[in-house]
């Protein structure tokens, strides 16, 4: 085994410690990484057959640990396949299938923050996508008293989506449209909700929000916002099939990211 074949050895080794660190299900191999690597090689001061116990290791040890990682990819990439099958749109499918796996992956990782985050991408893509596919701004204005008074049964009062995905412009004294990255996440949900009239859970739907938003950044957060994250990581369990949920309804809910072969007739 020659120089670099060990260097690589070292950074597949840093990544890989720094992948399972923090994940309980990983503890029985940082004890045995201790007791076999660390105490063995460095703490008793016998370093002469170093090399080819790392030998014996990479054989017998990281090869397969290597190869459950790869199982687990495939497997997750195969989920978000068949689950987004039925996405007409080729870029789209790839886009939300990539976010599924590492999804997936960070749910078995017990990463509950970046499960929050790869969830709320994929169901970003699709809101954008299917406002570009019904022109929603040609869309509002060529019905703009309907758009500016939107009155759902269970809403006390109406939406006025003109003013949510519209802009005045002072210097020309004109709405003009706003850019889609400009528009809520919530406005985006409630706006197609509405229009293709499916349900959302509401309460899910800020759970994972919130995770996009706030959980990457807990030395920001205000006392409520850091019981508010504590709270979905502790219920995170029992609440996991909502979350799951949503996702669901809104992909067979949007009727327009559907290829027709998957329509119903």
């Amino acid at each position: 085994m020659n120089e670099e074949d060990l260097r690589k050895f070292i950074d597949f080794t840093k990544t890989l410690l720094n992948k399972l660190q923090g994940n309980k299900k990983y503890d029985w191999f940082f004890d045995s990484f201790n007791v076999q690597i660390v105490n063995s090689f460095f703490q008793n001061g016998n370093n002469t057959n170093i090399l080819d116990k790392f030998k014996s290791i990479t054989k017998y040890d990281i090869d397969r640990i290597k190869a459950y990682l790869i199982f687990i990819d495939k497997r997750a990439l195969n989920y978000g396949k068949v689950f987004y099958q039925m996405i007409s749109d080729d870029n789209l499918k790839f886009e939300l299938i990539k976010d599924f796996k590492e999804m997936k992956i960070a749910l078995i990782n017990d990463d509950i923050i970046e499960f929050g985050r790869r969830l709320s991408l994929q169901i970003e893509n699709i809101f954008n996508f299917s406002l570009k596919q019904l022109d929603v701004h040609n869309l509002i204005l060529n019905n703009l008293p309907h758009y500016r008074a939107v009155q759902p049964e269970w809403a006390k009062k109406p939406f006025d989506f003109h003013r949510y995905f519209f802009k005045h412009d002072n210097a020309t004294n004109q709405d003009e449209p706003k850019e889609l990255s400009y528009v809520s996440f919530k406005t985006k949900s409630l706006f197609l909700s509405i229009e293709f009239n499916f349900k959302i859970n509401v309460k899910a739907l800020d759970d994972i929000y919130f995770l996009r938003n706030k959980g990457s950044h807990r030395d920001q957060l205000s006392v409520q916002e850091k019981q508010n994250l504590e709270r979905i990581i502790s219920d995170f369990d029992k609440n996991y099939s909502k979350y799951y949920e949503v996702l669901f309804n809104i992909v067979n809910g949007i009727p327009n990211i559907i290829n027709d072969a998957y329509k119903p007739h």
